[in-house]
C-alpha cells in the first residue's frame, strides 16, 4: 500500500530581531485584530506567563531571542527584566478583588495620595500569602493595579472614598 509523500515546505527562516516592548505590543494589538473574536492576547500566553513570540513572527517581521511576559489579570507587557511585576499584579489583582467584594472597601494606606494598595493588611487578613517587593496602586479603570505610582488617572485633591455599585 502506497502513502502520498507529502513535500513540507520549509519555512522561510525569519532574521533574529531585537524587539522593543512597543514592538511586542505593537504585534499583541495586530495578532488582537486579526484573530476571531473569542481569540485575544491570553492565547499567546504560556505557562510560564512568558509569551509565545513564535507566533508573533510575522507582525514582528522576524524571530526574537528576547523574553516578554503578560500579567493575566491585567494584560500588560513587561520584558524580561520586570518579568516579577506580572506575578505580583496577578495575585495581587486577585486579591484585592476579592477584599472588596467581602467588604465593599478597597485596602489602601492609610493617607495615600496615590491609592496604594496595603498589602500589609492583605497578608493580615488571609487575601495575601506574600508582600510584594514592588508597591502597587489602584487605578480608576476598573479598579485595576498598576506599578506606576502616576499612572491611577486620580490626582491627590480628589476624594479618597469609592463608591462600590452592585448591578
Amino acid at each position: 500500500m502506497l502513502f502520498w509523500k507529502t513535500k513540507r515546505r520549509n519555512p522561510q527562516s525569519l532574521p533574529y530581531i531585537e524587539a522593543t516592548i512597543e514592538d511586542i505590543r505593537r504585534a499583541v494589538m495586530k495578532y488582537e485584530d486579526e484573530m476571531p473574536a473569542p481569540i485575544n492576547r491570553m492565547s499567546l500566553r504560556q505557562q510560564d506567563g512568558s509569551l509565545d513570540l513564535s507566533r508573533l513572527q510575522r507582525y514582528l517581521g522576524g524571530q526574537s531571542e528576547q523574553k516578554f511576559y503578560l500579567s493575566r489579570e491585567t494584560y500588560e507587557i513587561f520584558p524580561e527584566h520586570e518579568r516579577h511585576i506580572p506575578h505580583y499584579l496577578d495575585t495581587v489583582q486577585v486579591a484585592v478583588d476579592d477584599y472588596v467584594n467581602t467588604t465593599g472597601q478597597l485596602p489602601l494606606v492609610e493617607n495615600s495620595t496615590e491609592y496604594e494598595v496595603d498589602c500589609y493588611r492583605l497578608v493580615r487578613e488571609n487575601y495575601l500569602r506574600e508582600v510584594p517587593t514592588i508597591p502597587l496602586y489602584v487605578t480608576e479603570q476598573e479598579l485595576m493595579l498598576t506599578h506606576r505610582p502616576g499612572a491611577t488617572g486620580r490626582s491627590s485633591k480628589e476624594d479618597s472614598s469609592v463608591m462600590i455599585l452592585e448591578f
